[in-house]
């Protein structure tokens, strides 16, 4: 069955965000609302942050219509998703009203976050063999998890086709739950908020520390715990505590989702979060201040950690239990606490939400933002060690019969079902032969990823017997270093004389943050921006030796040579025998940009966030990135239209929200294939490069020459500045890196509609970027960038 066409019933925040996936998705979307609001709500859509469409023409991929007059419109649609109000009547109401306009064949949904599957789709007669629950998180277009809730009568076969669907067409990681209130990922997030809640207030920890100790550190979103309680809504979050409260009167850790008398105090005077401005958090004239308990003020925030809780931190995750446990420090408690309480709470319920404890984890990483599911943690802590540990603490610690009969959750045959009482693999759907590369977690068995060509710190090259070769960086945030840019120079030489195709992919976004800033600045420090005597040498030396924790710099070359190396690498690159294709995701930024670009097709996965930034550390693109802006403005009749685009873009270090963005931007080529699913990038960019072989690929004319903008786009350019100088939106430095870019994309001082070959205005990219790094003010620039992870404006 192909869904080709979706109702949504619900115009409210939620469902006008669910209309936008599949809006997203070039699928036809119904948008149900009452007549007198729905345009309006939709409208609304426009205004998400983060923005709920990726690009504002996906909107008319939704049409408004109404509950009251345009039912019967339900009759095309071959999917319907319920998503109002969590009110078991409301919702039941509402299904009951529709049912006689649906057709026979159609899947029928309800979104729901905790009500029970089998009580909302209990009077859908005939469609309750095509009824289960579909669970999105919010926000629905960045959040890749869906959990597919059955009742007792689904019918199986809906669920296989929502599978394939989600997952291929929507790019969504799909769960299946069981229906119990939460399901799988709040049953365990939520809990784990409450664990922080419960055992923050037994220790006096205060809300600041609290998210010191279990944002990244612990493996965990960087919003932590209550500023995460902030994003979603304080009166949210009291609202599902009183839910989880009221459904699992049994449950042994019940009394941790009991509100506390505070926290709705706080909710009645409208101290909601990120909503109202003030929650848990709020911020004064700059200062991020936090809420305290006991004067009902907010205080600077402070998220200092205790120095021996720090090192415990340090330490490899599989030391860490025991570590917390030995450790007296208040801090050290509160991390057992919620650690050992979450192991113990997910292992107890797990027969009853999920089938492995692979589900669990997931869920927390996909719904969550966990970077390390609790069952992982547990794992890499020793089972049965970490076991005992909670057990000391009291014998009659709650933990379930399976538990006693497992030393491993994960092992090469899969993760451990208590109810298989066996270890068991992932879905064998059709839909994941797509996916090449499928993700596993801990030590479930992982599938050789090709024959290694070659492979050093930074790069490896490797191919999987089809012809194909692929190039992966290894670098942090898989940035462009010497040694990198060396690689792929031999990965284009080797794959030109025994492969059909070269794919540039990683295993992991981002595709590529750009160029390597600490050799950059090293090298400007140390002297080394055009050449290297004796004099650099010896200061090479003597930076390692006194700064020893920072990165090995000994194989630093010059950056001139640098940036001439990575200019010939991209050439050949984009003149390469083979065909090349770029499989990119996540940031794609500066020399990332540049790469991806010189290749002869790129296959991008929608959430990629592509920009030439270098203006933003007072640098201009210097591998290519101007040259290629130019001549793709020259391909156009009127081309200052174009060069005043991208020179705006590029001065502003103007980054796209989305793969369709990018087409605009022109960084992306209409013909390039922009995918939903990430983990199909390899399959795709695979059929790509076979297509491209079967129609005899030849490259491109290395000796072609394109027409400039000259001296008069220049002028006209450097005109503009003129008004942002004026007012203040820009900075006098700022206009000295724009005017070194308007100089470089248009050709310097030659006439308008000169033709020039590419090396000319590589040779000033090259000029350019040597004159502003030789600047204080791009070395501060740089220097602030690699320390606060934000730009700085001087």
């Amino acid at each position: 069955m192909k869904i080709n066409q979706v109702g949504i019933l619900g115009s409210g925040v939620m469902g006008v965000q669910i209309a936008g996936v599949f809006a997203n998705a070039n699928i036809p979307t119904l948008l149900f609302g009452h007549q007198d609001h729905v345009k309006q709500d939709l409208d609304s859509i426009g205004h998400f942050k983060p923005e709920a469409l990726t690009h504002p023409q996906q909107q008319s991929w939704i049409t408004p219509v109404s509950f009251e007059s345009n039912l019967k419109q339900l009759l095309a649609c071959d999917l319907v998703i319920e998503v109002i109000v969590e009110s078991l009547d409301l919702k039941q109401t509402l299904l009951k009203k529709i049912t006689p306009y649906l057709s026979s064949q159609v899947i029928l949904a309800s979104n729901t976050s905790s009500l029970s599957i089998n009580q909302i789709g209990e009077n859908l007669g005939k469609f309750q063999s095509r009824f289960c629950g579909i669970h999105f998180f919010n926000p629905p277009r960045y959040m890749s998890l869906i959990e597919l809730i059955p009742s007792a009568q689904t019918d199986k076969r809906i669920l296989d086709t929502l599978e394939e669907f989600f997952t291929s067409e929507l790019g969504k990681n799909i769960l299946h739950a069981k229906d119990t209130s939460g399901f799988i990922a709040n049953r365990i997030g939520v809990f784990s908020i409450a664990a922080c809640l419960y055992h923050a207030q037994r220790l006096s920890l205060s809300f600041d520390t609290v998210d010191a100790l279990t944002g990244k550190r612990l493996k965990r979103p960087k919003s932590a715990t209550f500023r995460t309680a902030d994003l979603v809504g304080l009166d949210v979050l009291k609202h599902v505590f009183e839910q989880f409260y009221h459904a699992h009167p049994n449950d042994p850790w019940r009394h941790y989702f009991k509100t506390p008398t505070w926290l709705g105090a706080m909710v009645e005077n409208h101290l909601l979060g990120e909503k109202t401005k003030a929650g848990f958090y709020k911020k004064e004239q700059g200062v991020i201040k936090a809420y305290q308990i006991e004067g009902q003020t907010y205080l600077e925030a402070d998220y200092d950690i205790d120095a021996s809780v720090e090192a415990i931190f340090k330490k490899d995750t599989s030391q860490q239990i025991a570590l917390l446990k030995n450790n007296p420090h208040p801090q050290a408690q509160f991390l057992y606490s919620i650690i050992k309480d979450t192991c113990l709470y997910s292992a107890y319920h797990l027969q009853n939400i999920a089938c492995s404890v692979r589900d669990v984890d997931w869920a927390l990483r996909w719904g969550f933002g966990w970077a390390l599911g609790i069952f992982e943690f547990w794992h890499s802590n020793n089972v049965k060690q970490s076991l005992a540990l909670f057990l000391e603490d009291d014998e009659h610690v709650i933990n379930p019969d399976w538990l006693n009969n497992v030393a491993h959750f994960y092992i090469d045959k899969g993760a451990y079902s208590p109810i298989e009482k066996s270890y068991i693999t992932y879905s064998n759907h059709s839909v994941y032969r797509r996916q090449l590369h499928r993700p596993i977690l801990m030590d479930e068995c992982i599938k050789p990823q090709g024959q290694t060509i070659f492979e050093n710190d930074s790069a490896r090259f490797f191919h999987e017997n089809d012809g194909i070769s692929i190039f992966s960086l290894k670098t942090k945030l898989h940035t462009l270093n010497l040694e990198a840019i060396n690689s792929l120079k031999q990965a284009i030489e080797i794959a030109e004389q025994n492969f059909k195709a070269i794919i540039l992919w990683q295993n992991s976004a981002p595709f590529c943050a750009g160029a390597n800033l600490y050799e950059i600045v090293a090298g400007a420090k140390l002297g080394m921006i055009e050449n290297q005597n004796l004099f650099t040498k010896a200061k090479k030396k003597a930076w390692q030796l006194f700064k020893p924790n920072l990165p090995d710099i000994e194989n630093l070359k010059p950056i001139n040579e640098v940036i001439e190396q990575l200019q010939q690498t991209l050439t050949a690159l984009k003149y390469s025998k083979v065909p090349s294709i770029a499989a990119i995701e996540g940031l794609v930024l500066g020399g990332g940009c540049e790469m991806m670009m010189h290749c002869d097709k790129r296959v991008a996965y929608v959430e990629s966030y592509i920009g030439l930034v270098e203006a933003g550390v007072g640098l201009l693109p210097a591998g290519g990135g101007c040259k290629e802006m130019a001549r793709r403005a020259a391909q156009h009749k009127d081309i200052f239209p174009k060069l005043a685009q991208y020179f705006e873009q590029i001065g502003l270090a103007k980054v796209s929200t989305s793969a369709k963005q990018a087409v605009d931007m022109g960084y992306l080529d209409e013909g390039d294939l922009i995918i939903n699913q990430r983990l199909e990038l390899l399959y795709f960019a695979k059929q790509q490069a076979q297509l491209m072989i079967k129609q005899h690929y030849r490259p491109k004319n290395s000796n072609q020459s394109f027409k400039i903008g000259g001296a008069t786009a220049k002028a006209n350019l450097l005109a503009q500045l003129v008004n942002m100088r004026t007012g203040k939106f820009i900075s006098e430095y700022d206009e000295l890196i724009a005017q070194k870019i308007a100089d470089t994309l248009c050709g310097g001082e030659l006439e308008s509609e000169t033709k020039v070959d590419s090396q000319y205005l590589l040779n000033l990219e090259k000029t350019h970027f040597i004159e502003l790094l030789k600047e204080d003010k791009t070395q501060d620039r740089i220097e602030h960038m690699l320390i606060k992870h934000k730009p700085l404006r001087n």
